[in-house]
């Protein structure tokens, strides 16, 4: 650690002697019974290549070799290296040798070696590049010489150490590639892939050196080319298709290791040579698109997961190609591979047999891998057309489901992972594929009510295939109806994926269906039904069937959609479309009611659902109005919705306001009701909400002054910029925030009451940002301008990323809303009151903020928002000189 970062503190003079010393210790312990400890070599020469680069030791390569080892080395430079020469005199050394060559490129590149000058890393890096043709010497003799001992004698850590040095020399050091062009040393390499004898960490150090040739040296560039080419036989050989080639042996022994390392190497080949692999010449492409195919299909899928990236690679260069004519022809070259792409991709995303006694974690790992594995599926279907797909993994399925239906009765239950896999990928296209399909979709949609019922992950995936194919079964309702018995049944499964999935599959519905059939009355009687089943289970009643929340809001918010829709067809009598609009608000009407009456003992979490339902009938229920003369239908429309948000909030605003005070500090309900307002504003319009702008304001400064609960503030932001640049609201406005700054100053005493409470300090400067864009006036003539820049002072060392990012996105909407008060545009005595007002607060108060982001500059406060679009140190800064550039620099 010392040589990495405090070489600077030695005088210049002292650092031949250390260096000196370094080595002499590094060759001493080398030389120790048992070839020394392993450790102590690494470290001192860590050490030894982290002073090399600190004190610019150019000759590190020529010295050791000569200097340590005793090789001898001719005249002529680097590219007249005579291999068979560099015969080391003292050989007990070159395990020492091997390791510092090894660290000399990752020192040189380490983020933890400290330079007083970073040029010294350019200059080290470029002597290392002008090295490298003796270092490749080196290692191609000391390869040799170690083989030619036999395979009883031959030290396969030599060996190890040889490709670990290759390694680092190929990932760190910009060699040409005429380097290796035709080297022995990658025929080497290759031919440890290709003996069984090196295995374990040989093999593996092998593949980590082919790996980074292949990715430091791909196709793209011409001066590649001659070791592109001769990397090309070397690697194919490697997957020959006869029974001993070195990737079938490993296919055919299922060794994990082998088989990761070829996979690792076809993939990262075929991802470095894809220029190849799409240029017009015959190539035998196929050939090498085909290896990476069969690592595709190892059946270990951690490890065909490797090849995903190649996959999305091969299609979007295959898509990008022009002209359309040869994309064509590409496409129809790579046909075949495609089609069997396919194939393998409905293997990987099979579940595993063992799935319902997999850890949680694992589970997690093997939804995340079948979804990426879906969207491979998926960009097949742009290549090949969605049809084409369909078809072939509707023979698939089709084919799965003959096999399990031949096994005896009391297997078939066990046999579903295949067609639950089959059904995943055809979710996956389901938007290429055409509403006039009849050939796999019908057979699929058939097929879904007549599987096991209790198998969680092929019930969760069928109700989910179902709400894909949403806007299909909108063209065959003839399909359709025996599926939403299908789905309600999945609604009272006490599984949750299984309740979950059949909820948003409803939602899908309700959103698609509307041509040939209105899903609004049955799905309005299956949500009366959740209804009944919680007043059962309030009652006590026993049974199951209750839905949580999450889902019973989206077959709420469905049954909203389906109904609106199917109400704007017409043909409905005002009885009718009043009796739809009771049915989904009463209830909730009903429950408030109960829940704000003081002697009610229910908690907040019961009244917070009913929140969430009226926030969803708001947004989504939309009833019907006929257009007035010279109105459009969706002017009607809009008025009619902003009409019915208006009533429905005015009609329970008691009871809001009621249950609020009730339950003043839950945190949970505050945030849902703010929510509520929210989408209410947004909803009517501030136009038509503004009657109910002073009781809200009212209400937004009882609460947070009982609760101190930072959603009120957010909530009142929410005003600030819908109504902030009405002239006539501005003063009520001005109150709010004046009320609340006074309750926020009363509840932030001391730096420990900020650090306690970060969601209040970071809604609150928010809250002033939004108040200084957008009603900057009142804000900056009012005296409370010096209490929220002292505020700001201390919030800025706090160490909370989202409380730092308001505070700074105030600062720089002050200072910005400061600059466009420049004289020539602040005319007029009440823009010039509005600037001195403005230059006073910043004068008075800017020298403490100005610290604290010379601070966070250097490390000593927190520094989240260098730079940022929206309030960053770097913003504010810019912004302070462009002000008082003087008073900058002064403080």
């Amino acid at each position: 650690a010392k040589c990495r970062t405090d070489v600077g503190q030695l005088p210049p003079d002292s650092l031949p002697s250390l260096r000196d010393s370094l080595m002499n210790h590094l060759t001493s312990v080398s030389t120790s019974s048992g070839g020394g400890n392993r450790a102590i070599v690494t470290r001192l020469a860590m050490a030894s290549a982290a002073l090399a680069v600190q004190m610019s030791w150019f000759s590190v390569i020529e010295d050791v070799l000569s200097g340590v080892l005793g090789i001898t080395l001719g005249g002529g430079g680097d590219s007249k290296v005579n291999v068979d020469a560099m015969i080391p005199t003292r050989p007990e050394l070159v395990p020492a040798a091997l390791e510092l060559f090894k660290l000399l490129p990752e020192e040189t590149c380490s983020d933890r070696l400290i330079l007083e000058d970073d040029m010294l890393r350019n200059q080290f890096g470029r002597r290392l590049e002008d090295s490298s043709g003796m270092l490749m010497a080196f290692l191609l003799r000391t390869a040799k010489t170690n083989a030619e001992r036999g395979p009883a004698a031959e030290d396969l850590t030599i060996t190890e150490n040889v490709l670990h040095t290759l390694h680092s020399w190929v990932r760190y050091v910009r060699f040409h590639p005429r380097m290796l062009e035709g080297s022995p040393l990658v025929e080497w390499n290759f031919h440890v892939l290709a003996d069984p004898r090196y295995e374990g960490d040989c093999y593996e150090a092998a593949v980590d050196v082919v790996v980074e040739i292949l990715r430091a040296f791909p196709s793209d560039y011409p001066e590649n080319e001659r070791l592109v080419h001769g990397v090309i036989p070397l690697a194919m050989a490697l997957g020959r298709p006869e029974a001993g080639g070195p990737l079938r042996s490993a296919l055919a022994s299922a060794d994990e290791d082998q088989l990761r390392g070829y996979c690792r190497i076809f993939t990262e080949m075929g991802e470095s040579y894809m220029s190849l692999i799409m240029c017009p010449r015959d190539l035998n492409q196929a050939a090498l698109v085909d290896l990476v195919l069969d690592c595709s299909a190892i059946p270990d899928k951690e490890i065909a997961s490797i090849t995903l990236h190649f996959w999305y690679r091969f299609v979007s260069w295959l898509e990008d190609l022009e002209p359309y004519e040869f994309r064509d022809h590409k496409t129809n070259d790579f046909a075949n591979q495609l089609l069997r792409l396919l194939t393998i991709c409905t293997s990987l995303m099979r579940y595993p047999p063992d799935i319902d006694s997999l850890t949680e974690d694992r589970v997690e790992d093997i939804y995340r891998d079948r979804y990426y594995v879906s969207d491979t599926v998926e960009d097949c279907c742009r290549l090949l057309g969605g049809h084409v797909v369909l078809q072939n993994l509707g023979a698939q399925l089709q084919e799965e489901c003959n096999r399990v239906s031949a096994l005896p009765g009391e297997r078939q239950l066990a046999e579903w992972h295949g067609i639950e896999a089959c059904l995943f990928a055809i979710r996956a296209v389901a938007r290429y594929i055409p509403d006039d399909e009849n050939a796999v979709v019908p057979f699929v949609m058939k097929m879904i009510p007549q599987l096991p019922p209790n198998v969680t992950q092929l019930r969760e995936t069928a109700n989910l295939t179902v709400g894909q194919y949403a806007l299909w079964l909108d063209a065959h309702i003839d399909l359709l109806q025996p599926l939403l018995p299908y789905l309600a049944q999945g609604l009272q499964m006490q599984v949750p994926q299984c309740a979950s999935s059949a909820a948003v599959a409803i939602k899908h519905l309700c959103e698609s269906c509307n041509k040939q059939m209105s899903l609004g009355e049955p799905v309005l009687d299956l949500y009366d039904g959740i209804i009944a089943a919680q007043l059962l289970q309030q009652a006590g009643a026993s049974g199951g069937g209750v839905l949580n929340l999450k889902d019973e809001l989206e077959v709420l918010e469905g049954a909203c959609k389906a109904v609106s829709r199917q109400l704007r067809q017409g043909g409905i009598g005002a009885d009718k479309i009043t009796e739809f609009i009771n049915r989904i608000v009463q209830p909730v009407g009903s429950r408030l009611t109960a829940f704000a009456a003081p002697d009610n003992g229910a908690g907040p979490k019961q009244a917070t659902a009913e929140i969430e339902r009226l926030t969803v009938i708001i947004r989504f229920l939309e009833p019907p109005r006929a257009a007035e003369p010279n109105q459009t239908a969706a002017a009607a429309q809009q008025t009619a919705k902003v009409e019915f948000t208006k009533e429905i909030m005015l009609q329970f605003w008691p009871l809001l306001d009621a249950i609020s005070q009730k339950h003043s500090r839950d945190i949970n309900l505050a945030e849902k009701l703010c929510r509520l307002h929210k989408h209410a504003i947004r909803g009517c319009g501030p136009g038509a909400y503004r009657p109910m702008l002073e009781p809200l304001r009212t209400q937004l400064v009882r609460n947070f002054s009982q609760s101190h609960l930072s959603p009120y503030l957010y909530c009142a932001s929410i005003c600030i910029a819908e109504y902030g640049r009405d002239p006539d609201l501005i003063p009520m406005l001005m109150t709010l925030f004046n009320d609340l700054s006074v309750a926020i100053f009363a509840a932030l005493k001391s730096p420990a009451d900020f650090t306690a409470h970060p969601d209040v300090v970071e809604e609150f400067f928010f809250l002033a940002a939004r108040t200084m864009a957008h009603c900057p006036e009142p804000l900056v003539l009012n005296p409370l301008l010096h209490s929220l820049l002292q505020c700001a002072a201390v919030g800025m060392k706090m160490d909370h990323r989202d409380a730092n990012s308001g505070i700074l996105t105030f600062l720089e909407n002050t200072i910005s809303y400061g600059l466009s008060l420049s004289p020539t545009t602040a005319s007029g005595a009440e823009k010039q009151a509005v600037r001195q007002a403005l230059e006073q607060a910043v004068v008075a108060e800017g020298q403490p903020i100005v610290i604290n982001l010379a601070q966070a500059l250097l490390g000593d406060l927190p520094a989240y928002r260098l730079d940022n679009e929206r309030g960053s140190i770097a913003g504010v800064l810019f912004k302070l000189n462009e002000l008082c550039p003087q008073l900058l620099m002064q403080w």
